[in-house]
């Protein structure tokens, strides 16, 4: 059986025990009891040819699966024959980080030529559980369709609850697929017929003619519903020179690298285009220019960061200018779009090239300053966001050493755990080949578990783990949880005193010959032994580093404070009143430690909004307000590019301005539906910022600002955390 999605998602045994041994052939007695599932069959080919439109085709035939067998959401992938790689091309019941999770594991699907019958796969015997749980379902099932004798699309259907997809519907789903295999043949064809009018041959990316058209499209669909709408124009810094320098040739190769930098970094719902030459456009739907300048700055920073490879000795990194305009903020028409994108992208160019720019009026060389005084001052996001990206990254410690102490042997991962008893802490170092969705480059401090002295007391001798030592070794520490538990597991004790000890586990294939492996072990004692110490020293030292991060952040951004004089030392205030308010609600350190950490970064975005509006002393305009709004997703987009070591928290960030009552922003999320850091740092920088002055207001003295929190206390705040924060500023104050 060839690999999948399943090539990073389940491993060749789990494919193999995934693989259902059933027939399309249905028997009598299924026929006779679903007989009106098998009349479904017989007419579902007929509707389905009278439609030429592929989306269509696809939406109609989940409606007549969704009568046969039962789902909560359904993907479908067809394989473009251009780039040799499946596609997400309908998808159904997925939230926008459920989609690009789909389609980056598509971007990895290979050909699947020998997969010809359904695939069940199960939560609970699977090793990616942390998969399962983002996409929201307890089994995946797979469905192959071919035609010319490989496979060329693939259903995917979700189940939320076990034993959903019995084995009469997975029959019955299966046969209604083999019926339409013909009719989506058809449609591939003709799709490809059509593409050819409005597809860049080179790229495979949509033309000119197409992005004149669709413009059109997209600016009617916005004026109909009141939308914004964004355009990137997107210039190919210095090509003529790069290609005559390196030739046409290799110029080709650059811009088919341009092209998939596009596709990695922009939604499904976006239209990339190549305008012509070195240029291209994208036609960002619901997005205003803030969105699209943020889009635009981590297409231009991933294309920076790509080297693109000239020879085996030679390298060189492509820049782009991008100019940005937006409906209805900066015209009113698909061609005064284009026209102002293109303003702003020479302004780009002018000013150096290697920048985003937003058009404004100022490119007109507009006096009336009210047209653009009450925007973005973009220089300081993208000030920001180099400020935070300059932080050098720590080197984690690696593991390659066990590769060599171990010839012959297959060491599929491997991790340290250490326990010190004086310091209170368990510290856990992923390996070199760490597990998928373990951050390699963490060192984390977990909690001490209660039995630590048991443990340290029954792990001094190293051995192959039993069935029950690998269980009491996950329950202890879940972060462990993910690790292939079911291969043989050897743990190597090294003790540092009486109160420390630190452990390598290694994860291999069940040794053939365990006598050579023992004799491995037994050469290798003088490298562990001075190994296991280098390893520890590393972890003070990441922590050291981590301070050294946080002091620098904390430095660089209270500075960043000092050009709004009521802000001063606001986020060092809430910082420490943050971790009292953990404290009393008894989280874990490592979410007291990330919350504290993320106090420095969630009113960044804040920092970044012109001045006039920040010290205006009269209400907001509508449009002010708006632009005030936008900071939480301005401050995310800074924080992103923090070092590893300070790990601020989205959720805090992206919504502490959300409601228990659901009247906040940006998304309007209500009760439990608030991620519980953001709920608690809405309560600190609400009083943080009621006990200072403001320009429209004076600062409430502590019980004033009391009162108002318990007044809010349902509607802005959660209530049970209201009750607890009160308690903790009043034993505050008594003392």
């Amino acid at each position: 059986m060839s690999n999948a999605m399943i090539d990073t998602l389940f491993t060749p045994a789990e494919l193999e025990n995934s693989a259902l041994d059933i027939s399309p052939d249905l028997a009598a007695e299924t026929l006779q009891k679903n007989v009106k599932s098998v009349n479904l069959l017989l007419k579902a080919p007929i509707y389905l040819a009278s439609s030429q439109e592929k989306n269509l085709t696809i939406e109609m035939l989940v409606t007549f699966a969704a009568k046969i067998i039962s789902f909560q959401r359904v993907a479908f992938y067809m394989l473009n024959e251009q780039h040799n790689q499946f596609e997400l091309v309908f998808h159904r019941g997925f939230s926008d980080h459920q989609i690009k999770l789909l389609d980056d594991q598509a971007a990895a699907i290979p050909r699947l030529e020998n997969l010809g019958k359904p695939l069940l796969f199960k939560k609970e015997t699977s090793r990616r559980q942390d998969f399962f749980k983002v996409i929201g379902s307890s089994e995946i099932l797979m469905i192959p369709v071919s035609w010319q004798g490989s496979n060329k699309a693939f259903w995917q259907l979700f189940a939320s609850k076990p034993g959903t997809f019995t084995r009469e519907a997975i029959q019955l789903f299966w046969l209604l697929s083999l019926q339409c295999e013909l009719i989506l043949q058809n449609l591939r064809k003709n799709e490809q017929t059509q593409k050819l009018a409005i597809i860049d041959s080179l790229t495979g990316l949509y033309n000119r003619r197409f992005f004149d058209q669709q413009l059109k499209i997209e600016v009617d669909r916005a004026q109909r519903r009141g939308d914004h709408l964004s355009l990137l124009m997107i210039d190919i810094d210095h090509f003529k020179n790069f290609n005559d320098n390196y030739g046409h040739q290799i110029g080709d190769q650059a811009l088919q690298l341009i092209s998939r930098l596009l596709g990695k970094n922009f939604r499904t719902i976006d239209t990339i285009c190549r305008y012509g030459g070195e240029e291209f456009t994208v036609i960002l739907p619901n997005t205003d220019h803030i969105k699209a300048f943020l889009t635009s700055e981590r297409l231009r920073k991933a294309t920076e960061n790509q080297p693109f490879l000239i020879s085996a000795n030679r390298e060189e990194h492509l820049t782009l200018s991008i100019g940005i305009a937006s409906y209805p903020e900066n015209a009113a028409s698909d061609s005064e779009l284009v026209s102002q994108a293109d303003k702003a992208l020479y302004e780009a160019k002018r000013l150096g090239r290697n920048r985003s720019i937003v058009f404004s009026p100022q490119l007109l060389g507009s006096q009336d300053k009210t047209a653009y005084k009450k925007w973005i001052d973009i220089n300081a996001v993208d000030f920001f966001m180099g400020l935070v990206r300059s932080l050098t990254k720590t080197n984690r410690i690696l593991f390659a050493f066990l590769h060599s102490l171990f010839p012959g042997q297959e060491i599929s991962q491997c991790f340290y755990l250490e326990i010190d008893l004086n310091r209170q802490g368990v510290f856990f170092v992923p390996g070199q080949n760490s597990h998928p969705g373990i951050d390699c480059q963490d060192c984390l401090h977990l909690n001490l578990p209660p039995a630590s002295k048991n443990i340290i007391a029954d792990w001094r001798q190293e051995e192959m783990l039993s069935p029950a030592g690998k269980q009491q070794t996950r329950n202890l520490f879940p972060v462990t949880a993910a690790y292939p538990w079911e291969e043989a597991v050897f743990r190597y004790p090294h003790r540092f005193s009486a109160e420390k000890w630190g452990w390598i586990f290694l994860f291999l294939q069940l040794p053939k010959n365990q006598e050579e492996f023992r004799r491995q072990v037994e050469a290798a004692r003088k490298e562990f032994s001075e190994a296991i110490p280098l390893i520890s020293e590393g972890i003070t030292h990441d922590i050291q580093q981590q301070d050294y991060y946080r002091q620098v952040t904390r430095k660089l951004i209270s500075l960043s404070e000092t050009r709004l004089p009521y802000y001063r030392q606001h986020s060092y205030r809430v910082a420490r009143l943050l971790a009292s308010f953990c404290r009393r609600l008894e989280l874990a350190p490592k979410t007291t430690e990330t919350l504290v950490n993320t106090a420095y970064f969630y009113d960044l975005g804040l920092l970044s909004i012109k001045t006039d509006i920040l010290l205006k002393d009269s209400p907001l305009t509508e449009q002010e307000m708006y632009i005030c709004q936008q900071h939480p997703l301005l401050s995310w987009e800074i924080a992103r590019f923090s070092p590893t070591a300070i790990h601020p928290d989205k959720d805090a960030i992206l919504y502490h301005h959300e409601c228990f009552d659901g009247s906040g922003y940006p998304e309007q999320l209500s009760g439990s539906g608030i991620p519980l850091s953001a709920r608690i740092l809405s309560l600190v920088d609400s009083y943080t910022a009621m006990t200072e002055t403001r320009p429209y207001r004076q600062a409430l003295k502590p019980r004033q600002a009391l009162k108002e929190i318990s007044y809010l206390s349902g509607s802005k705040f959660d209530p049970v955390l209201t009750q607890e924060f009160c308690h903790l500023i009043k034993s505050e104050l008594s003392q």
